[in-house]
This record gives structure tokens, sequence and C-alpha cells, in this order.
């Protein structure tokens, strides 16, 4: 099944923890939770897959340098070829056993760095720049929340969306001229 136009990679990314495979990526989730490396590589050829899948007319890029001045990739560039939407560049962080909470929070607080701090080439303009962070515990989430409440004071929004099996979803969107 072919989907109209992709505008927002947090509802894919959404789509895929809660209805691709409901039962099952939660339990995926779990198991590579455990695993020493972690998950967020298979997250991203999941998600990927899910998008080539359902988006014919978007080329999907992972591990892509659109940073200038420096040798940080992001993990996704998402290009619509019909010129329908601006370039999506994601960041993607995905909670692991190995790192604490405040560990993972920190993660993603570098993403949300980067993506305020770092120009992007031209050739990636205009875009929506996205840190994205999928947690899976209740240290996490708590601290995820505080951190929340830090940022609405700084004049960041960041958005959870409960997820499947106590898996959150977190996002910081940015437009990029």
């Amino acid at each position: 099944m072919v989907l109209p136009d992709l505008t927002d990679i947090v509802d894919r990314i959404w789509f895929w923890l809660n209805k691709s495979d409901s039962n099952i990526v939660p339990k995926k989730i779990g198991i590579a939770y455990t695993q020493k490396g972690g998950w967020e590589g298979w997250a991203q050829v999941e998600i990927a897959y899910l998008v080539q899948v359902h988006y014919p007319n978007v080329t999907i890029d992972r591990e892509v340098n659109v940073y200038t001045g420096t040798r940080k990739e992001n993990d996704f560039v998402i290009k619509d070829n019909n010129n329908v939407t601006p370039i999506q560049i994601v960041e993607l962080k995905c909670e692991r056993g190995t790192q604490s909470a405040t560990e993972f929070l920190q993660s993603f607080k570098d993403d949300i760095e980067k993506i305020n701090n770092h120009p992007i080439g031209t050739e990636y303009k205009p875009a929506k720049a996205y840190a994205t962070a999928i947690s899976c515990t209740t240290d996490s989430l708590e601290k995820m929340r505080q951190a929340q409440v830090e940022w609405k004071h700084e004049g960041i929004k960041v958005t959870g969306l409960e997820c499947n099996s106590g898996i959150w979803l977190w996002f910081y969107v940015k437009d990029i001229e």
C-alpha cells in the first residue's frame, strides 16, 4: 500500500512502534535492549524499510554528514523526489540497557544541541530537523519528563508520545531555511 506524501517522520516511527508489528516490535525491543551495542541500527533499518515500502517517491539515506564544519553524521536524510515536502533530517536515539537513564537523556540533549548549533549544508535546505528518542524504562521516562519541563522554560518544545508496552517516543523539531 502506497501512502500519501511523507510529511512527518515522527508519525512513521510511531507507526512502527505501535502498528507495523504491534505485538512483535515491543518484544524485539525488550530483547534488543539488553544486547551489548544497543538496537539503534536495527531500528534505523526497520524504519527505513517501512518508509521505502510505503513511500516510493521518497529517498532515505542513513548516516549522512549534513552538518558543515564537522564530521558528525545524522541518522537519516529523507528526500521527497517530487519536492513536495522539505528534506527531513533525523537524529535517532534508542535507550539501551548498558546506559543509565541520565546517559540516555544526555545523548538526546546532544542531538538537540547538534540540530540547534551545527549548520547544515545548503544542498539540504530547506529542511525539517528532528531529534527523536525511544525510551523503554520508567527511569528514563521520569528523566525525560523532568527535562521536558526544563526545556519548556528554555523555549525548546519536546513532545512525548506513549507507545505500546511502556515505550515512549520523544521528539524535537526545528525548521531550517
